[in-house]
């Protein structure tokens, strides 16, 4: 299985911290391609991490102020081919996934913190006094 990873952007910048750790929950999903999408955006540094099989770097104008929408739009355009799309639990993921999946007419899952196999996960419930594990 494939796996799209969306990195997360800070400035112009690619935010390497969350991301890696995105990177590392995701990569019992399959092999992972990273997204960076901004603009400006220096993407060498992500083909450094270890578990990286591919890097993807749009480099636009219309996706230098961080808006869901466009880069919304974009992921669903680059989704064939890819069981999975993950980013790093982040404002600005919280934002775009939830566009993402009702474009693409499935079900986000928010604030993983394990990843058991392709189709099963754990995210705290309960103000994180407790783990459910989503099926």
């Amino acid at each position: 299985m494939a796996v799209l990873l969306i990195a997360e952007i800070a400035g112009k910048e690619v935010a390497l911290d969350a991301t890696a750790k995105a990177l590392t929950a995701s990569a019992a999903l399959g092999e992972v391609t990273v997204l960076v999408a901004g603009s400006g955006v220096d993407a060498a540094p992500v083909a450094g991490l270890s578990g990286v099989a591919k890097v993807l770097n749009v480099d636009d104008a219309a996706y230098a102020h961080g808006l869901a929408e466009p880069l919304a739009d974009l992921v669903v355009s680059m989704a064939d081919g890819f069981s999975h799309i993950v980013a790093p639990s982040t404002a600005s993921a919280k934002n775009v996934l939830p566009r993402v999946a009702a474009l693409l007419d499935v079900m986000v899952i928010s604030d993983v913190t394990a990843v058991v196999d392709a189709d099963t996960f754990e995210r705290p419930v309960y103000a994180g006094n407790a783990i459910q594990t989503v099926k």
